[in-house]
């Protein structure tokens, strides 16, 4: 994802054949803090979560971030729930603005605005995703009671994506891109088996899968990600493509599991049984290249945590809603550090060379990794392709452990790596 600067040779050479450091961990796991279990989590490529406080049923929203803490949207009544939120932070959800017991979706900005969208001449709606143009999606009722799709933007207002509907369960809206297609399911009229479906601006209402499809989200390439029946009747995640149709993704051993988010990576997150008997749903990665794995093997999460919900960002770090709180697990980042000369005579100056990766790849370029010398910071060096370099001809006689820190970033945690030593003669 990022271009990698050329480094020097030797520098090169010599993180090739030094030890590797990199930790055995894909992902370290962090507390969200005031996370309620089991509810309803999202994150953006700013590393800001949606946190839903309180009990099952009463929820109040806030966001929290690791750089920038904890921020209450100081939503009025006592039942309000967050669901999408966009990368310039604008959140999307349900809440109760006349205290009337009857949820209506909202926008809320960074700016503390909150915007109520109405619904389709109903009482009820909720907001169930946003895209990065500020575009919502969800589910309202009409005048008739019936719940349909919608997609609301600034400009238009809330438009009804399944208008020819009557059927008793209704349509929603699950997820929107930046292109505006957004994927939701529906129960066609007289069934009550419910189709998915993924509306576009050009063509109208598309049916997605066979009966009993579900998709949950869609990313900015068009790939959509959610449930569906396979050939045995078992439902599994699935992703969709307009040249392949849909995948069957499998499960973590059990029979049952679902897709809930995908990024621009075509990392998909969700949740799984794991083994034929009934038990908790366990929440996974799929990766192109490595399949499905289980959080507790990537991150650590323990083996009675029940997975709820989950979402992925750009730079791979994944929010998690379980029994136990919400979570985000952050790529690990590790380290190789390598010297350029060593030993080397005084005065001659050395270049020392860090790289650092993860699962996700390496750091964004452009940001700093400090270099110390038996503990004191003699310099720094820009980050380029995940690597990031320091010369110096001022460490004295003698050895001296050198360490590097990258100081981490919203997305990222912080590490300090210790890797060498380095021996000055004369």
């Amino acid at each position: 994802m990022k271009n990698m600067n050329k480094v020097s040779a030797v520098a090169v050479l010599v993180l090739s054949l030094s030890g590797s450091a990199f930790s055995q961990t894909a992902f370290t796991a962090v507390k969200v803090p005031g996370a309620s279990p089991n509810s309803p989590i999202a994150i953006n490529n700013g590393g800001q979560v949606i946190v839903n406080s309180g009990t099952s049923d009463s929820y109040q929203v806030s966001t929290w971030g690791r750089i920038g803490g904890t921020e209450s949207i100081g939503l009025t009544g006592t039942n309000s729930g967050g669901t999408g939120i966009d990368n310039a932070g604008e959140l999307v959800g349900a809440a109760d603005p006349s205290h009337s017991g009857i949820l209506q979706a909202f926008v809320w900005r960074p700016t503390g605005v909150v915007e109520w969208l109405g619904s389709l001449g109903g009482e009820l709606s909720e907001a169930n995703g946003i895209s990065d143009s500020g575009a919502v999606v969800g589910m309202a009722f009409t005048a008739t009671n019936v719940q349909h799709a919608f997609l609301w933007t600034q400009a238009g207002g809330m438009q009804d994506l399944t208008p020819d509907l009557t059927s008793v369960g209704g349509a929603t809206a699950l997820g929107i891109n930046s292109s505006n297609q957004v994927v939701g399911y529906y129960y066609p009229n007289g069934s009550r088996i419910p189709l998915g479906f993924l509306w576009t601006e050009a063509a109208g209402l598309q049916n997605l899968g066979v009966a009993g499809t579900l998709p949950f989200a869609v990313n900015n390439s068009g790939t959509v990600v959610g449930q569906s029946p396979n050939s045995n009747s078992l439902r599994h995640a699935f992703s969709w493509t307009a040249s392949a149709g849909i995948k069957d993704l499998g499960t973590l051993g059990g029979s049952v599991s679902s897709a809930l988010g995908i990024n621009s990576r075509g990392w998909i997150v969700g949740t799984s049984l794991t083994t034929s008997k009934n038990g908790l749903l366990h929440g996974f990665l799929w990766t192109p290249a490595a399949g499905m794995r289980d959080f507790t093997t990537v991150a650590g999460l323990g083996a009675n945590q029940q997975a709820y919900s989950a979402q992925v960002n750009d730079f791979g770090v994944i929010a998690v809603s379980t029994n136990r709180g919400g979570y985000v697990l952050v790529p690990t980042m590790n380290a190789k550090l390598a010297s350029s000369a060593n030993p080397a005579k005084l005065g001659q100056p050395v270049t020392f060379t860090v790289a650092l990766t993860s699962i996700a790849g390496p750091p964004p370029d452009g940001e700093t990794v400090q270099f110390s010398v038996s503990g004191k910071v003699v310099g720094s060096g820009t980050l380029a392709g995940g690597f990031a370099q320091f010369t110096t001809s001022t460490i004295s006689l003698g050895s001296h452990v050198i360490a590097a820190t990258y100081s981490g970033d919203a997305n990222y945690l912080p590490i300090k790596y210790t890797a060498i030593t380095e021996v000055i003669t004369q």
